[in-house]
């Protein structure tokens, strides 16, 4: 439970025994705890370096009020991650500004206007794609806008984010707005990237402000890496559709051939029949079968007419 004052599991309950007892000495301790005499003695003299005990000339041992003892460790603690934080600002300043950085390649934005503004621009300026991975604890208030004027739009949510309630509507106009949606189990990290040019991700993948910070990502190589990783999650996920009565998960709208292909099937037609009533082969008509059973996640045609039915694909 201290591990993160720098206190063991052995300091720890050696510590209790004393708060118990209010004072002993190393024998006294080592006996109770079962401990060796010299393994007693090295963790007494750890906890008074801590200034969580004294030392008397008698070799007597009395606890410091917890609320003092552990109190003081907290606040040299919070004081050197401070310290530590505002030495990482100054980091990433001379990261960012320095011949080690590939010019222009990664850039640190470390204010909440930077990131506002640099989303804003994002919105605004892209011209071909945008894809994203969303997950929760949200950093900035309000959503990206709907937009239209980009041809391609493709989002993955992590399925947690669902929990929020405001989820479902804002996933709700962007699948009107022709946005594709899918959901994922786990994502990695937040994520944008526009057209295939530049990504922004935060710094660490759970933080729940701004700080330390996001960084700006225009490397042809990282941005390749990290695209690539967009398109395995999107793989592996799960598309979102609207339905009339809100958000659901699987495959999109099929089309009107898909419908026809599916009744003609579920009512027992062979493949040779099913290809002349749609005008097309044998073998289209079975490579569609193919294409939709991975679009449902399904391992045979059962499998497929069993989930178009649940799903209401399929007239009744």
């Amino acid at each position: 439970m201290l591990h993160g004052l720098g206190i063991s599991e052995q300091d720890e309950a050696v510590y209790v025994e004393l708060l118990r007892r209010r004072r002993a000495t190393v024998a006294e301790v080592a006996e109770a705890l079962g401990l060796p005499a010299p393994a007693a003695a090295s963790v007494m003299a750890r906890l008074v370096a801590l200034g969580l005990v004294t030392r008397d000339d008698s070799g007597l041992h009395t606890v410091v009020p917890p609320d003092v003892g552990l109190g003081t460790l907290i606040v040299q603690r919070q004081t050197a991650l401070q310290q530590v934080q505002g030495r990482l600002a100054q980091l990433v300043e001379v990261y960012r500004t320095g011949a080690a950085a590939a010019v222009g390649e990664v850039e640190a934005l470390t204010t909440p206007e930077q990131l506002a503004t640099w989303i804003d621009n994002m919105e605004r300026g892209a011209k071909r794609e945008v894809l994203a991975f969303f997950r929760p604890p949200y950093v900035l208030e309000g959503d990206l806008e709907v937009s239209s004027d980009v041809p391609s739009y493709r989002y993955v949510y992590e399925r947690v984010a669902l929990d929020d309630p405001r989820a479902p509507d804002e996933i709700g106009r962007f699948l009107k707005s022709g946005y594709e949606i899918r959901i994922a189990a786990e994502l990695p990290s937040k994520m944008i990237i526009v057209d295939r040019a530049a990504v922004l991700l935060p710094m660490l993948p759970d933080q729940t402000s701004v700080h330390p910070g996001f960084l700006l990502v225009r490397g042809q190589a990282l941005v390749h890496l990290l695209v690539a990783l967009f398109e395995r999650v999107w793989q592996a996920a799960t598309p979102l559709r609207l339905t009339a009565t809100g958000v659901t998960e699987g495959v999109p709208a099929w089309d009107d051939v898909d419908v026809a292909l599916m009744t003609y099937l579920l009512s027992g037609m062979p493949d040779k029949t099913v290809a002349s009533r749609l005008g097309t082969s044998e073998r289209t008509v079975q490579r569609r079968i193919q294409r939709l059973m991975k679009l449902a996640g399904t391992d045979s045609r059962m499998q497929l007419a069993w989930y178009a039915a649940r799903s209401g694909l399929i007239p009744s």
